[in-house]
């Protein structure tokens, strides 16, 4: 009698587990629930695209989410944004690269520092001499 309850713990105790690892499985990513939504326009490749945000998105996880080929660079402070679609930060003079703005603002944090609120208009454009 004793064996058998250890084997029906055994097997609850096993499916318990196998539960718990499957629940963790499925909060991965693509799974965040979606708080809102907010526009980005992007020089030259996107005009007022929606794009939703999930709790906690940057406006670096918002141009992340797009199909455009970025590449970016962690200074060590943050993600700076390198190239947007083979447009390169310095391909028009020294000081040529990538800019963002906020509903209007040019904030003074790296593009992973910034979280994006539902409503939030993003633009990058492509500097000539930040």
């Amino acid at each position: 009698e004793m064996k058998k309850m250890r084997r029906v713990f055994a097997a609850v105790l096993a499916a318990a587990v196998l539960c718990l690892c499957m629940a963790g499985c499925g909060a991965g990513e693509g799974e965040a629930e979606i708080i809102g939504t907010c526009t980005l326009t992007v020089q030259d490749q996107l005009q007022d695209e929606k794009v939703d945000i999930a709790e906690g998105d940057t406006v670096y996880d918002i141009l992340m989410k797009t199909d455009l080929a970025v590449s970016g660079k962690d200074t060590g402070d943050g993600i700076a944004i390198e190239a947007i679609e083979g447009v390169a930060n310095g391909d028009k003079g020294e000081y040529s690269g990538w800019i963002y703005n906020v509903n209007g603002e040019m904030p003074m944090d790296y593009c992973d520092k910034l979280e994006v609120n539902d409503g939030d208009e993003i633009v990058w454009s492509f500097s000539e001499g930040m």
